[in-house]
């Protein structure tokens, strides 16, 4: 075989990824062991397997809630109303239905100045009932109040912990709990247009959510009241409160406009000076993916961090929850509200555009802003992980299945690897301008899989079915053998691979 520009290439890229092979036993990143394993422990106490979607909640479009909650951390356990406005999609519209825990009481539904009669008929159904007809196109609200103890168990939606002797509660709903603690819709087919969250708890502590604190003031008592404002679309599972006695500062972002926006930080009192380089770092971080993508989505609201006592990291829009301050969770978290927020995977099978952009996109945080081996480290971690199982496809064939969909070595690591590959396939300029374009056309909304794919090859030019099929279809991994002999001024070169599992024959 003569050595010609192809033969060269291919046997770049093949010793390349053999020699990360090599070195990748010896590395593992800052957060993800952990971050994986309890992402998906938290989520498997929450999981109802009828509720990827739920057929009877798809006759209406949720435009808006107001929320308002009274908070203790040191109760498990709370007190509020949703009033949730939503758009009559169907005519005979006489029963609304929602997800909602049946552990949580109901005081009462109202509508128009009138109670309305609600069942239960199931652990998370609640079937509420207009005495008339809603016209098809009409908006209308209804206003829930409840009170009780959320289900839980060890870690779940609705938690309440401690720090430092100081009572903590949060939430975390990601993949099926927004149900546990509020009535909604838990798939993955309609975003809330607008929220605002109203939070009333003890005077020593602070609340944070979702969006721009507009108003935080006393209240008779000794109680205060925060309320956060937030009007960009937002998914259910993406609504979040904590409480405890926060400590709060704030960043200013320069991003790529002109616009100076806050970074928002609310964190332990122990853990401030921790914080603060960590959220200083992060600024440069955000202002790299803002120039590198689309316009940071939230701009005219702001970015954020609070402190929670989970061990990871959670992408609540607008305001990450994390345990620590660390590079790598951080700018994961990050990277989220644009993979996973601003666009949505829009079915738990394709959680990679989740969680495999959000890893990728840590890991060009490394390349940019620190070492070329702090950079090399990072992906041969990423590929030692991938390579020490022998099957395993980026497609989550168990979507029922909470730890496989949170499998850090598959949704995670091979889905960044997958995106590392297509960069090196199509080139840095086809494909990042694929990445903006996927982007701006499902701004706000929720994607698939064929829709990433599509903007890919409109932007190269290549056809990717045999790629998809193989990298995010199929299960494995290649392992090449090299031989060489030289004649002359003419190099033989003779590459054997094997797959290590029987879906794909031949990468």
């Amino acid at each position: 075989m003569v050595l010609n520009h192809l033969t060269s290439a291919i046997l770049t890229f093949v010793l390349t990824f053999s020699a990360s092979f090599l070195f990748s036993q010896q590395v593992q990143d800052d957060f993800s062991k952990e971050h994986y394993c309890n992402k998906a422990h938290a989520s498997r106490h929450m999981f109802n397997p009828k509720l990827r979607t739920n057929a009877l909640t798809e006759n209406y479009d949720l435009k808006y809630y107001r929320f308002e909650w009274e908070i203790d951390p040191a109760v498990y356990g709370i007190k509020g109303t949703a009033t949730p406005y939503f758009k009559v999609l169907e005519s005979g519209f006489d029963v609304i239905h929602f997800d909602f825990s049946s552990d949580l009481k109901i005081d009462s539904i109202m509508w128009r100045g009138q109670k309305l009669s609600f069942s239960q008929p199931a652990a998370f159904q609640l079937t509420i009932n207009f005495p008339t007809l809603l016209n098809k196109g009409s908006i209308d609200s209804i206003s829930i109040t409840y009170q009780g103890v959320p289900p839980s168990g060890g870690f779940g939606s609705f938690i309440q912990s401690s720090h430092a002797g100081e009572p903590s509660l949060w939430t975390l709903s990601e993949p099926f709990g927004s149900q546990d603690w509020w009535p909604c819709k838990n798939g993955l087919d309609d975003k809330i247009d607008s929220i605002d969250v109203i939070v009333t708890t003890a005077e020593k502590y602070r609340a944070a959510s979702n969006g721009s604190l507009i108003s935080e003031k006393s209240v008779a008592g000794g109680f205060k009241k925060f309320h956060w404002k937030h009007r960009y679309a937002i998914a259910p599972y993406l609504v979040a409160i904590s409480v405890t006695n926060y400590t709060a500062y704030t960043d200013d972002v320069l991003l790529s406009d002109g616009t100076v926006m806050p970074m928002v930080n609310y964190v332990y009192p122990e853990n401030l000076a921790e914080a603060k380089v960590g959220t200083a770092d992060n600024v440069r971080v955000l202002q790299y993916f803002d120039s590198m993508f689309v316009d940071y989505p939230f701009k005219k609201e702001k970015y954020g961090h609070a402190q929670f006592g989970w061990g990871g990291g959670m992408e609540h829009q607008t305001m990450s929850f994390v345990i620590n301050f660390g590079w790598g969770l951080l700018a994961h978290e990050l990277a989220h509200q644009w993979f996973g927020d601003y666009v949505t995977c829009g079915d738990w099978e394709d959680i990679w555009l989740n969680e495999g952009f959000a890893t990728y996109l840590e890991g060009l945080s490394r390349e940019r802003f620190q070492s070329k081996s702090d950079w090399y480290n990072w992906k041969s971690g990423k590929v030692g992980s991938i390579v020490s199982n022998p099957g395993g496809s980026v497609k989550v064939d168990e979507p029922t299945n909470i730890g496989r969909i949170f499998s850090g070595r598959l949704s995670y690591n091979k889905g960044s690897y997958v995106l590392h590959m297509l960069r090196w396939k199509l080139g840095d300029e086809h494909f990042f301008k694929a990445i903006r374009n996927y982007l701006h056309d499902k701004s706000f909304n929720y994607a698939l899989t064929s829709d990433l794919k599509s903007h890919l090859e409109a932007a190269s030019g290549q056809d990717l079915d045999e790629f998809f099929r193989d990298w995010y279809e199929g299960q494995g991994y290649p392992t090449y053998q090299i031989k060489w002999d030289q004649e002359s001024d003419r190099l033989l070169v003779q590459l054997d691979q094997t797959s290590s599992h029987p879906s794909v024959s031949f990468f």
